[in-house]
């Protein structure tokens, strides 16, 4: 059995009182399948949330009756009033139309449109917004959960990424029974693409300056209520056998210019294996960045998706063996708070461990306990209930 497999990227609370806790479930309304990444807020207050990718939510309220808004870039928004906690709610968003005719008209718009708004976007890259945030990391190994990190951050972002971070509660566990396997340094693949002004300093990605090795088209228009948004989508033209390059698509307000949501397919990750082992095809990386819309002209972070996807053939006593990995990440914000800004960042640099952030914190089971903001998917459930039950994550912790 092989004893680990240390990747490394290369490329470049909640506290106790006496508010109501709110939680639901956010479904399409013709086809009942769960919507992740929906944003919802108190209205009149700061207090927001986002759904996990079941499509499930929690929320804090300080008194009751509030009123919910529910929001998401291909949804038509949603309000509605919550008087009593213990209901669990089911909310149906209704899909925002979708406009093709004016697609064809100018072959160049999808271009112009998203040259706009990086014009726009970078008249901010200087400005900084301090944010509270949740992060957890899951590492499958051949369809088995084996590994996971949790960890609530405060971190520094502007619109090309988050550039600082303090760890504020930390924890982590992992099964014994299953092949040793690590990716070290997810965190940093979330941090550094978490903006929309991507600045890589190797690979291609989408930006003001590479627009021309790209074939951009606006795939699709989505009606709301005050403005179209354009789905733009960006195909390389041209890579290399072993190129490490991304295809994205930007949700762009047609009238606003900002960017609300950037999804990315990132191909040929340069990685490096323990020795003995191989990839049997190239790391596939997903991620799903979503950006809460306010009064100012650009949109704050709401939250980062990441998936990679890992195929490796190692040896092991002499015998070939078949290893596949997903490791998921989600980094929700659930506040913003200027007053971090006299705070002291740790910079985000490659060479991070997550699991020694987790390990420099001890391990506070009073604050992880019916703790709301920490929303999971049943599969993280099922390993989360699992490990407290063994009572792992607090013997990985050093006091």
């Amino acid at each position: 059995m092989i004893k680990n497999i240390i990747l490394f990227i290369l490329f470049s609370c909640a506290v106790k009182s006496h508010s109501q806790t709110i939680q639901g479930k956010v479904i399409d309304e013709v086809s009942g399948e769960p919507i992740p990444f929906v944003s919802l807020m108190i209205i009149g207050t700061q207090t927001t949330s986002i759904t996990n990718e079941n499509g499930d939510f929690v929320i804090k309220a300080a008194t009751l009756p509030v009123k919910l808004k529910f929001s998401h870039v291909s949804y038509l928004s949603d309000e509605t009033e919550v008087k009593n906690a213990s209901d669990n709610l089911i909310i149906k968003l209704k899909q925002a139309a979708i406009n093709l005719a004016e697609i064809t008209v100018d072959p160049y718009q999808g271009k112009k449109l998203l040259k706009s708004a990086f014009e726009k976007a970078a008249k901010y890259k200087d400005d900084n917004h301090y944010l509270k945030a949740f992060y957890r990391q899951l590492t499958s190994v051949n369809n088995n959960p084996t590994k996971i990190h949790e960890i609530f951050y405060d971190i520094k972002w502007n619109v090309t990424r988050t550039s600082g971070w303090i760890a504020r509660q930390t924890r982590f566990a992992e099964s014994k029974n299953q092949s040793g396997f690590d990716l070290s340094n997810q965190s940093y693949f979330t941090f550094s693409s978490s903006g929309y002004l991507t600045v890589p300093n190797s690979g291609t990605f989408v930006t003001e300056k590479t627009l021309d090795k790209y074939t951009i088209e606006i795939e699709r228009y989505i009606e709301q209520a005050d403005q179209d948004i354009a789905v733009v989508t960006c195909t390389i033209k041209k890579a290399g056998k072993n190129q490490f390059y991304a295809n994205s698509a930007f949700y762009v307000g047609t009238k606003d210019l900002k960017i609300y949501r950037v999804e990315n397919n990132i191909l040929n990750l340069p990685m490096d294996l323990a020795a003995g082992a191989v990839f049997k095809y190239p790391p596939i990386v997903k991620t799903i960045a979503t950006f809460k819309s306010g009064s100012t002209d650009i949109n704050i972070l709401e939250s980062i998706s990441t998936k990679m996807y890992l195929a490796v053939s190692y040896m092991d006593r002499m015998r070939a063996n078949d290893l596949s990995a997903i490791i998921s990440s989600l980094l929700t914000v659930y506040q913003e708070d200027n007053t971090l800004q006299n705070e002291s960042f740790q910079n985000v640099r490659r060479d991070t461990k997550d699991k020694n952030v987790v390990e420099s914190i001890k391990y506070n089971a009073d604050f992880w306990q019916n703790n709301p903001i920490v929303k999971q998917t049943s599969l993280e459930d099922k390993f989360s209930k699992m490990m407290e039950g063994q009572n792992a994550f607090g013997t990985m912790i050093n006091p």
